[in-house]
């Protein structure tokens, strides 16, 4: 959730209002959601592709640095409001954390693949 001066919303509505405009922000949300999206749909299937890992990773590095990029580039300080709000500031919260475990569980696999660990295999 992102709070505005007067509108607020879900961070979703302020990547597609930013598409038509090339916002940076949006761009690299767009790359992050196809790249977890190919890391997921193409190699999720067969457990022994380290490329599953490396897409998951950059996926939530480039939301990471989307999030980042939206409030950085906010000169007016217009969406600032979310830091002071309670529910905007708990959903912010939990998308850092799911995230982070989310990079943890990717970056473990990737070593486990490296390292040839055959227990990957099993559903």
């Amino acid at each position: 959730m992102i709070s505005g001066e007067h509108l607020g919303g879900f961070y979703v509505l302020y990547l597609l209002l930013g598409l038509p405009f090339g916002a940076i922000h949006s761009l690299l949300a767009l790359a992050g959601i196809c790249s977890l999206l190919l890391g997921y749909h193409k190699y999720h299937r067969n457990n022994i592709h380290l490329a599953e890992s490396i897409f998951k990773v950059i996926g939530t590095l480039l939301l990471f640095l989307s999030i980042y990029l939206f409030f950085l580039n906010d000169k007016e300080h217009y969406n600032y409001g979310t830091f002071y709000q309670t529910v905007p500031v708990i959903t912010l919260v939990f998308f850092s954390f799911l995230s982070v475990c989310f990079l943890l569980a990717a970056i473990i696999k990737a070593v486990k693949l490296k390292a040839g660990e055959s227990n990957l295999l099993v559903p």
